[in-house]
């Protein structure tokens, strides 16, 4: 999985079930050498710390914690952190 670009949209398997996102933000995440912070704009009852997967096109899964949510009217900016296979 390469970074998402901004408005790519995303897909995450969470506690709650399949969610799509949309990109907002990408960055590197400075408590990790190879992490990457991602802000997305998803809908569920997101917490901090919790985690969950980023579904690439391939089907393949990648790891992920929330960091941060501000929860916006039926959406929520959620921010997630992970590292992304080279």
């Amino acid at each position: 999985m390469q970074k998402p670009k901004i408005d790519e949209k995303l897909k995450l398997l969470t506690d709650f079930g399949e969610t799509e996102a949309i990109c907002t933000e990408v960055g590197d995440d400075p408590a990790r050498s190879e992490g990457v912070l991602l802000k997305v704009m998803a809908r569920g009852p997101f917490e901090t710390g919790q985690q969950c997967w980023i579904i690439d096109r391939d089907g393949s899964k990648i790891g992920a914690a929330v960091q941060n949510v501000f929860k916006q009217t039926i959406d929520s900016e959620v921010t997630l952190s992970t590292v992304l296979p080279a």
